[in-house]
């Protein structure tokens, strides 16, 4: 596998605020063996992470950015079906990439977003960068849900933790995924669970006009797909940080989720055969 991997991988980088720091960890990880992905797909705040890796910022250097940016305190304010307004931080980041298109990057890059409409993830990789983002960070009822292109968007994160099946889509490529939080619980999906949860999204759904993005209609979708079967397909090597108790809205602990996604992901590359058993700080 290792021969495999050197040759050329993809990147899947799962969601999970603010533990998704560990991403950075993983990356520079990945720099300190000489490895760099043809490719890096990403959902949610491994879709932020891969955004600055796909833009050519070093590891260390989004780690200084992450340390002087306050999450909170830009996404604090009350947005429309949601408790959080995340253009703030999107506009942070457009000041600090220059607001690029995703076809432009130096590296190549794929935003991973679930449409709650059509049922299914997409994989975005074209467009302007900040409305993929924007996307693929709408955590349900957190940060508000986007309509666009005919779909309601939202973090793909509960139907596939890690990027993987879209990752292999795109790419004949191994993958090496890095999953940091908890995926959507197979009960839901179990047949007496789904059949109560279409049942509430249908009634949700009545009432109100089809085309138009309120709470009624957005919960309905959201109900109903939380029903659907969790998918999960495992990558040719998985790097899994242990981050301990951090929470996703633990934002403010980036030295701390680095260190451990660089600890974990020197181990999972050293039992792959890709770096030296002993951990290098």
């Amino acid at each position: 596998m290792s021969k495999a991997l050197r040759s050329g991988f993809t990147l899947a980088l799962g969601g999970g605020g603010g533990r998704g720091w560990a991403h950075i960890g993983v990356a520079r990880a990945l720099d300190d063996v000489g490895l760099h992905p043809g490719l890096v797909v990403g959902t949610s705040m491994g879709a932020i992470v891969g955004a600055g890796i796909a833009a050519g910022v070093t590891p260390r250097e989004m780690e200084r950015l992450a340390g002087e940016i306050s999450v909170m305190r830009l996404v604090g304010r009350r947005a429309h079906l949601a408790l959080f307004d995340p253009r703030p931080l999107l506009e942070r980041m457009a000041a600090i990439l220059g607001d690029p298109l995703i076809e432009e990057l130096p590296h190549p890059l794929a935003v991973s977003a679930f449409d709650l409409v059509a049922g299914r993830p997409a994989a975005i990789t074209t467009g302007r960068l900040l409305d993929a983002l924007e996307r693929s960070i709408a955590v349900p009822l957190f940060f508000p849900p986007t309509a666009a292109d005919g779909g309601v968007w939202c973090d793909a994160g509960p139907w596939e933790a890690v990027p993987v099946s879209l990752a292999r889509s795109l790419s004949e490529k191994p993958v090496i995924g890095v999953w940091i939080d908890i995926p959507k619980p197979g009960l839901l999906a179990s047949p007496p669970i789904a059949a109560v949860l279409r049942r509430v999204g249908g009634r949700l759904g009545t009432g109100g006009p089809a085309d138009a993005l309120n709470a009624r209609r957005y919960l309905a979708l959201l109900t109903t797909r939380w029903a659907d079967p969790v998918h999960a397909e495992a990558p040719d090597l998985l790097i899994r940080p242990r981050l301990g108790l951090t929470m996703a809205w633990q934002f403010a602990r980036v030295g701390r989720m680095v260190e451990l996604g660089y600890r974990d992901a020197w181990e999972a590359l050293g039992q792959a055969g890709l770096a030296s058993r002993r951990h290098v700080a």
